[in-house]
């Protein structure tokens, strides 16, 4: 489930909203439940792997490659 979540933000490039990527998500073949969604985006804004950030409430862009 994350690399469907990370790949659907770094196919888009830009900032999206959770109901974007989870639409975008079913788009690809991966029936996530939306709850998963938010939990993984939730997760991985804080903690060691600060894979996405969270530009506002409900809006979420992928990090770039750590320096």
């Amino acid at each position: 489930m994350l690399e469907i979540v990370t790949l659907v933000l770094e196919l888009a490039g830009r900032p999206m909203r959770a109901c974007e990527i989870h639409a975008a998500a079913e788009l690809l073949g991966a029936p996530l439940r939306w709850r998963s969604v938010k939990g993984i985006l939730s997760a991985y804004t804080i903690g060691g792997d600060k894979r996405f950030r969270r530009v506002r409430r409900g809006v979420y862009q992928i990090t770039g490659p750590p320096a």
